[in-house]
Order: structure tokens, then sequence, then C-alpha cells
């Protein structure tokens, strides 16, 4: 399940389609994560509140900003400490390194190696992170200016994860006993 929903945001259609019977599981569920994130009234209200300032990419923003907030509260919804749990992702993703396509085998040492499940930890490295973001966009963007963004609506971005993640869990429970 792990690696098939790690591995989704990376495969094409056909690729996907291609991976071992195991790990589709793990594809659909994330397929199914990004459909309900996308259109959660909580998560369209923090696009909406960003879209002033990150325009066309206010949903990218919004993404790596609740990602930030989830590493900030992570002990309300696990028990297991992050640096533990992303430990022991890292030797899961690299245990299998030769389920994924070649490109995509080639990205797991470096993303390892770069701790990216602590890519939003702090502002230091949520700035780091949106700048990696800013030199693959295609178009103008304001990412150097996201966590000051941050700063500025915090309190209502915070108040819209709290509306969307316990709804995300409870969606996924639907599909999966994953914890």
């Amino acid at each position: 399940m792990l690696i098939g929903n790690f591995m989704a945001d990376f495969l094409t259609k056909n690729e996907a389609e291609a991976v071992k019977p195991s790990l589709r599981q793990g594809i659909e569920v994330h397929k199914r994560i990004d459909s309900f994130t996308d259109s959660h009234p909580s998560v369209l209200e923090a696009i909406k509140i960003l879209r002033p300032t990150q325009k066309k990419y206010s949903p990218v923003v919004v993404d790596i900003l609740l990602d930030y907030i989830l590493t900030q509260k992570w002990s309300q919804y696990s028990r297991e400490p992050l640096k533990e749990f992303s430990q022991r992702v890292y030797i899961i993703l690299a245990k299998h390194i030769d389920d994924y396509p070649p490109v995509l085998q080639e990205k797991i040492p470096r993303m390892i190696n770069d701790d990216f499940l602590y890519s939003c930890e702090n502002i230091e490295r949520l700035i780091r992170t949106f700048s990696m973001v800013a030199k693959r966009a295609k178009f103008e963007n304001h990412f150097d200016q996201a966590h000051i963004d941050l700063i500025q609506h915090e309190e209502a971005l915070t108040a819209c994860f709290d509306a969307f993640f316990p709804d995300l869990i409870q969606h996924v429970q639907a599909y999966c006993d994953c914890e």
C-alpha cells in the first residue's frame, strides 16, 4: 500500500497500469486522496485565501502548506514520532526500489538523502521546498512569497487544515485499514 501510494504521483497512466497488482491498491488510494482533497470545502477555502498572491499556483502552495501544518500537528494524529515514521518509510522505499520505474529508481536515493518527508518541517525547509518547486514551474509564480502567506494567514490555514484532515482520515479508512 505504502509503495503504491508513494509512487502514484511519479507514474504516467500507462506506467501505473503496468505495475505489480500488489501496488495498484496504493496507487488507487492515492488517487482517491487527491480527488477528495481537491474537492474538500476547507481546501477550496484555503486556495481562495491564497489566490490573490499565489494565483494559478495557489492549489500547489496550499498542498505544501497543509504538509507543513501536518508536520506541526503530527503528534495529534500519530503515536509514532515523525522522525521514526520517516525513517521507517525510507527503509521500506529503499527496500522496494526495484519495483519503481527507472526514473524513480534514480530519484529515491536523492529524496531519502534529502529527508524529503521533512521538507516542510520548519520555515527554513519550507522556503527551500518552495525554491525547488519554483525552479520546475513553467509560469510566473510567487513561490518565494509563500512562507509570508503562511505567516499572514496561518490561523485561517490551520483552521482549514483542522476541518479537512479528520475528514480525510475518515475517507481513507473507507478504502483501507491504513495507519
